[in-house]
C-alpha cells in the first residue's frame, strides 16, 4: 500500500516528539540515579560510622553482649508470619526491569509456600499485579513521587508496630541492586537481626559496583572516656541498631530507586536511537517520494 508524502510527514513529526520525550526522561532519570547515588555512599558511611560506636561500646561492656536480644524477635506468635516487601515502579519506562522483580517476588513465594506469606509492594506496576492473585499488606502506589528519606521512616515505624503486635516473625526484601552492567534482582532476609546479622546487611547493601569495594568499615571513632549513659547502655546499644536498621531500610530504597533511573536512562536512550534509526530510513522515503512526484511533474510539463 502506498504512503502519502503527508502521512510519512506526519510520522517523522511524530518521531521527532518522541526523541524529545525520551531525551527528556532520560537525563531526568540520569539526574536522580546521580543523586541516590551519592546520597547511598552518604547512607553508609553514616552506618559505619554507628557500628563504628556499637563496637567500642560492646567491647567496654562486654557483659552487655549477652543480654542484647532485641525484645521484638522474643515476641512469639501462634503461626509463623513472614512478610515479603516487593520494590517496583510507578510508570514503568525501564524495560524488563518489573517483569524481573515479579519472577524473582513469586520463586521466593513458591520457595516458602508452606509458610503463612505476607505481601507488601511500594510500586504502582507492583500493586497492579499482586493485588490479581493476593491480599496485600500493605502498598504505596506513588513510591517515585515520595521522598525516599519519608518512605523509610514510615515503612520503619510501620514495621516496628508489626512486629511489636507479633504480626510478623520474619521480612523479606525483594530489590534490585546496582552491578557494572545495570541492575540484580535480589532477595534479602532482613528481619529477624541481630548484631552479626546487621553486620552480613550491611556488606550486601553496598552496590556491586568495582569504586564500592573499597569502601569498608574502619574505625573512625575511639571512645577513652567514660560516660553516664540514659537510660542505661542497653537501651542505648538497642537504640544504635534500630537506627542501623532504619538506614539500611532507607539504602534498600535508594538502591531500588538508583537501579530503576538508571535502567530507565538506558531504556529511553535506546528507545532514542530506534526512533532515529526509523526517522532516517522514513526521510529518506519522504525523499524518494517527493523526488518521484518532481519528476512526474516534470514529465507532465515536457509533454504538455
Amino acid at each position: 500500500m502506498k504512503i502519502s508524502a503527508r502521512k510519512i510527514k506526519q510520522r517523522i513529526k511524530f518521531l521527532n516528539n518522541f526523541q524529545k520525550i525520551t531525551k527528556s526522561v532520560s537525563l531526568i532519570s540520569a539526574i536522580r540515579f546521580r543523586k541516590s547515588f551519592l546520597t547511598i555512599k552518604r547512607i553508609i558511611l553514616n552506618v559505619f560510622y554507628l557500628m563504628d560506636v556499637f563496637y567500642q561500646l560492646a567491647n567496654r561492656y562486654p557483659q552487655i553482649i549477652n543480654y542484647l536480644t532485641l525484645e521484638r524477635i522474643k515476641i512469639k506468635t501462634k503461626e509463623k508470619n513472614l512478610l515479603i516487601i516487593v520494590v517496583n515502579s510507578d510508570r514503568g519506562l525501564a524495560g524488563a526491569f518489573d517483569q524481573l522483580i515479579f519472577k524473582k517476588t513469586e520463586e521466593l513465594i513458591q520457595k516458602l509456600e508452606s509458610q503463612n506469606i505476607l505481601i507488601g509492594v511500594l510500586g504502582r506496576k507492583g500493586v497492579n499485579y499482586f493485588s490479581k492473585k493476593f491480599n496485600l499488606l500493605f502498598s504505596y502506589k506513588n513510591f517515585e513521587n515520595f521522598l525516599p528519606e519519608n518512605l523509610a521512616r514510615e515503612l520503619f515505624n510501620y514495621l516496628n508496630q508489626l512486629i511489636k503486635q507479633g504480626r510478623i516473625n520474619e521480612i523479606y526484601f525483594i530489590r534490585s541492586n546496582l552491578t557494572p552492567v545495570g541492575f540484580l534482582v535480589e532477595e534479602l532476609k532482613i528481619f529477624p537481626y541481630d548484631v552479626e546479622t546487621i553486620k552480613n546487611l550491611i556488606d550486601k547493601i553496598k552496590p556491586r559496583m568495582k569504586e564500592w569495594e573499597s569502601l569498608v568499615h574502619q574505625d573512625i571513632l575511639k571512645i577513652s572516656e567514660d560516660y553516664i549513659f540514659e537510660p542505661n547502655i542497653k537501651t542505648v546499644l538497642l537504640t544504635i541498631l534500630a537506627n542501623v536498621f532504619y538506614l539500611i531500610l532507607y539504602t534498600l530504597i535508594l538502591e531500588s530507586q538508583a537501579s530503576l533511573e538508571l535502567t530507565r536512562t538506558i531504556t529511553m536512550k535506546k528507545a532514542s536511537n530506534n526512533a532515529q534509526e526509523i526517522k532516517n530510513k522514513t526521510i529518506l522515503e519522504y525523499n524518494k517520494i517527493r523526488q518521484q512526484k518532481i519528476t512526474e511533474e516534470l514529465i507532465d510539463l515536457l509533454r504538455t
